[in-house]
């Protein structure tokens, strides 16, 4: 009997695994407790909805885009923030009010392929938040990175740990279109 228990529990972990790689990119906040895994943290508010998030790789830091919860093309705000939960040290635009035209967003699709691109200037300091899928690839891949430019073109690429939370999708009909 203890043979079956645990050829039935470890079918069961190896389920979990498989479908935790498999659906990674589809998984809302609510299914990574469900999955037993760590809930990406973020820079919002509770009373914000989280559009994306990532922890960044090297410093740890948190990258958050964060929307009031009727965000919309004509209402509500959206806000970049940058830091560590209860310091941010980079919160844009500081106003909330007609955020939404303070960003640009750009999206490229194929089958089993997608590029997603937020971008913002701040003070001179260009800003492009990307995340992209690739599926194509064996294994499928996706990355997540925040490219800072300075005006003197110093460019910083600041890459995310995985999973983030969120899609810059919600955006689409939100900021304006890069074409």
């Amino acid at each position: 009997m203890s043979r079956i228990r645990f050829a039935a529990a470890l079918l069961f972990i190896i389920t979990l695994s498989v479908l935790s790689v498999s659906t990674r990119n589809l998984m809302s906040p609510h299914t990574y407790a469900y999955a037993g895994l760590a809930k990406p943290s973020s820079l919002c508010a509770p009373d914000e909805q989280v559009v994306w998030s990532c922890e960044t790789v090297k410093e740890r830091k948190l990258a958050s885009i964060c929307g009031s919860k009727d965000l919309s093309g004509a209402r509500g705000y959206v806000q970049y923030r940058f830091g560590r939960a209860g310091r941010v040290e980079l919160e844009f635009p500081r106003e909330r009010t007609g955020t939404q035209s303070a960003f640009k967003y750009s999206r490229y699709t194929r089958p089993l392929v997608t590029y997603l691109k937020l971008e913002f200037v701040n003070g001179g300091v260009s800003y492009s938040i990307s995340d992209d899928s690739n599926d194509e690839e064996k294994p499928a891949r996706r990355d997540a990175s925040i490219t800072v430019k300075t005006a003197d073109a110093k460019e910083t690429t600041l890459r995310c740990r995985m999973p983030v939370a969120g899609s810059l999708m919600k955006l689409e009909d939100v900021v304006e279109r890069e074409d």
